[in-house]
């Protein structure tokens, strides 16, 4: 549903966005605006309805939501004739509270269809979101790192819709450890990227991501682009990487664009990836290779240092997420310092 075409207000636009992201610090309209009839119609269809939106968030975060909503109403009522919250959303609350509630941790384990927008003016008609159907509030280790959408993703995928949109464009995109297939999915539909090939190299992951491509398949976010192709891709399996040059050799696939994120989290796995970004680097000479990674340890530093040692040149790249109506969309946390670097040689 494309909530601008109510002609509500930006700050209504970015809740909207927020909200279907299923984020937890949402940035809540003043109780001036939404004590307006118009724009609790405007809530319940587009935030509530779900003969109107059938991505809704879950329940209990419906929930929590709609009583901030409600409250601030209660409290910017003026005129106790005229100024009332609506009754849709007042039969929307009651029934939300006769739902069973499971217990938070188990709910923490299910499957929801988060809707992340791109960070596009708040105005602009049409804008399409990414679908990602994952668990986004799971405790995630092991293998089931690559089950959620990450926060250096979520940076990277700022980075590339507003600062450097042409790095993609008409460009082939290999994507290492896709995960849950955001970036990927970014690139092939909005960033018109000429092909993406999603790999990871586990296969259940693999398996997610492949169900993410067809979500968006079958609600028509890509805009008819060609959906990311997926692949198992593990950095030691030297055969499979031969395969996988041998077969874009033959087929003319040149790989403009190379991205990962939060791909450098463990020890082990840095020299394989250093060593899989030179073999592609001596394959496709012109194309661009950007690694985002939160920092949240000394593992960085090392993929770095090992980058260095087979002679890349690491350079960081600024990235600053803006405050306020301008921050409008892909939204994440940097309270974790997140960077965002390329590597040439």
């Amino acid at each position: 549903m494309d909530i601008t075409k109510a002609g509500t207000e930006p700050v209504m636009v970015k809740f909207y966005r927020q909200y279907m992201q299923v984020i937890n610090d949402v940035n809540y309209p003043p109780g001036s605006l939404l004590v307006n009839q118009d724009v609790q119609d405007c809530l319940f269809k587009y935030f509530f309805d779900v003969k109107q939106n059938k991505f809704l968030p879950p329940v209990r975060y419906q929930a929590r939501i709609l009583k901030h909503i409600i409250q601030e109403i209660e409290r910017s009522c003026k005129d106790p004739e005229e100024d009332q919250v609506s009754d849709q959303l007042m039969e929307h609350m009651a029934y939300l509270t006769t739902i069973p509630q499971q217990d938070e941790s188990d709910e923490a384990q299910e499957l929801h269809v988060h809707s992340y927008f791109p960070p596009l003016p708040l105005d602009r008609h049409g804008v399409r979101p990414v679908l990602i159907k994952e668990a986004r509030n799971l405790l995630s280790r092991g293998n089931n790192v690559g089950l959620r959408t990450w926060e250096a993703a979520l940076h990277l995928a700022w980075y590339l819709t507003v600062e450097r949109p042409d790095l993609v464009r008409r460009q082939g995109v290999l994507e290492l450890g896709a995960g849950t297939g955001l970036l990927s999915l970014l690139c092939a539909g909005h960033l018109e990227a000429s092909g993406v090939l999603a790999t990871d190299g586990l296969g259940h992951v693999c398996e997610s991501l492949q169900n993410n491509v067809d979500l968006n398949v079958e609600n028509g976010t890509l805009d008819d682009h060609t959906p990311p192709e997926v692949r198992q891709l593990d950095w030691t399996d030297g055969l499979e990487i031969d395969r996988l040059l041998r077969e874009a050799n033959q087929s003319g696939v040149r790989y403009g664009l190379i991205v990962g994120a939060d791909i450098t989290y463990h020890p082990d796995i840095l020299r394989p990836l250093a060593e899989l970004l030179k073999t592609l680097k001596d394959a496709f000479p012109e194309t661009k290779i950007l690694i985002s990674a939160t920092i949240r340890s000394d593992t960085f530093a090392n993929f770095v240092k090992i980058c260095k040692e087979l002679d890349f040149i690491v350079s960081e790249l600024p990235c600053i997420i803006p405050d306020g109506l301008r921050n409008c969309g892909f939204f994440h946390s940097v309270a974790t310092e997140i960077k965002i670097v390329s590597l040439e040689r």
